[in-house]
């Protein structure tokens, strides 16, 4: 009996030794803050929102979802979930559909940060100034957070996109 209460003391000494190592060695990289966003990450990001007004002003919908991935997520202003690039495709068909065109706009990143290597948060604020077929415009948007994920390909993802 006292062999067994021994060793169940020696597992908990060690398990408890194994918590503390582990914690002092996580540490540097918890005080470190999170990775720093890749070279490869930034650009492919900043390319896809460069492209984004522009492919609304022509009105076309495959540039515009292109940086979707298939399965991605997009929650409207309204809290409308869309679900996959097709769904997200025939969202932005629709809403093109019902105005004569995106006359001017601008999509500002206020900010991003890498979760993992793999894994990036955007968030800043867009907006788009419509003609209306009745010829009127107006002026829409807000804030958004982008949640950007590299693909097996390397390729940055959005997989999820929220607009407030």
């Amino acid at each position: 009996m006292h062999i067994e209460l021994a060793a169940a003391t020696w597992r908990a000494v060690i398990r408890g030794g194994t918590a503390c190592l582990a914690a002092v060695l996580l540490l540097p990289a918890a005080a470190a803050g999170p990775p720093a966003i890749s070279a490869a990450a930034a650009a492919a990001i900043g390319d896809a929102n460069a492209q984004w007004l522009p492919a609304m002003k022509r009105g076309d919908v495959a540039a515009i979802v292109a940086p979707y991935a298939d399965d991605a997520l997009f929650v409207t202003a309204r809290g409308d979930t869309i679900r996959g690039r097709a769904a997200i495709a025939e969202l932005y068909r629709q809403r093109l559909a019902a105005i004569a065109g995106v006359v001017a706009g601008d999509l500002v990143s206020d900010g991003r940060v890498a979760a993992t290597p793999e894994l990036v948060y955007e968030w800043g604020h867009a907006a788009l100034v419509v003609a209306h077929k009745d010829g009127s415009h107006s002026r829409g948007g807000g804030p958004y957070l982008t949640v950007w994920q590299r693909d097996g390909a390397g390729h940055w993802r959005i997989i999820r996109n929220v607009v407030f």
